[in-house]
């Protein structure tokens, strides 16, 4: 048992203080929306110091290395493609980031009460995979939210997968960077499952979660039948990190 590995009553603290932070968070989104009128840099703010907070509850540190590789031109969309090992990842990203970052959700998110109305105002993006009418429409938001200056967040992966390794990516987010001619961030996190790890319920603390971000892939030069092969390339690329360790 690694030495900083929680107990149970530890784990449950930590999780109820998560939550209660969380619906914090949650609750000052949706009021925000009402009273300040500049309301995305609120929201950003928010996302900020709910991740730091989440954060500190484990005593993780969070080390960034290629931050210049993030585009800074004015009206370039940008969608930051990521790993998917951990329950933290988002908040990791967000402070590695520090931007308007927002996530691609899933639709089943919006059923749950309070955080499915945060969501709604704070901004986040969600596409219905069951319904094609809807889907288009939501990809459409998307794409308005993204010339409008919003960092699309996106797990490719779909699902949390094991230490070092990549699952297979999905598509939807490259056909999406295609057709907004975004540039592509791939951003590689290389330990957090030390921190917490796919669907196991435990927690180590004092971790160290190291964050690459690796040069930004162009998707504007590609065709639209190409999703696949830009999915294949990214890919590969955030592989070659990870194996490089």
């Amino acid at each position: 048992m690694n030495h900083h590995q929680v107990g149970r009553l530890r784990f449950l603290w930590i999780a109820i203080l998560s939550g209660f932070v969380t619906l914090w968070a949650c609750t000052k989104i949706i009021f925000g929306s009402y009273l300040v009128k500049n309301y995305r840099p609120y929201v950003d703010l928010i996302m900020q110091k709910w991740s730091n907070r989440l954060l500190t509850l484990v005593k993780a540190k969070v080390q960034v290395t290629g931050i210049e590789h993030f585009p800074k031109e004015p009206n370039q969309s940008v969608i930051v493609v990521c790993n998917h090992t951990s329950l933290y990842d988002i908040p990791i990203s967000q402070i590695a980031l520090n931007t308007s970052l927002r996530m691609l959700t899933k639709k089943e998110l919006y059923k749950i009460p309070i955080f499915a109305t945060a969501l709604k105002k704070g901004e986040f993006v969600s596409v219905d995979r069951h319904n094609h009418e809807n889907a288009l429409k939501d990809l459409q938001r998307a794409k308005e939210k993204m010339r409008d200056g919003i960092t699309l967040w996106v797990a490719p992966e779909g699902t949390r997968s094991n230490g070092d390794s990549l699952l297979n990516f999905k598509t939807g987010g490259f056909h999406l960077a295609i057709d907004t001619k975004a540039m592509i961030v791939p951003l590689v996190i290389q330990n957090a499952y030390s921190l917490q790890a796919g669907k196991n319920l435990s927690l180590n603390l004092h971790q160290t979660i190291k964050v690459e971000l690796l040069a930004p892939i162009d998707a504007s030069n590609t065709p639209g039948q190409k999703a696949k092969e830009l999915a294949q390339q990214v890919r590969q690329k955030m592989l070659e990190c990870l194996q490089k360790r």
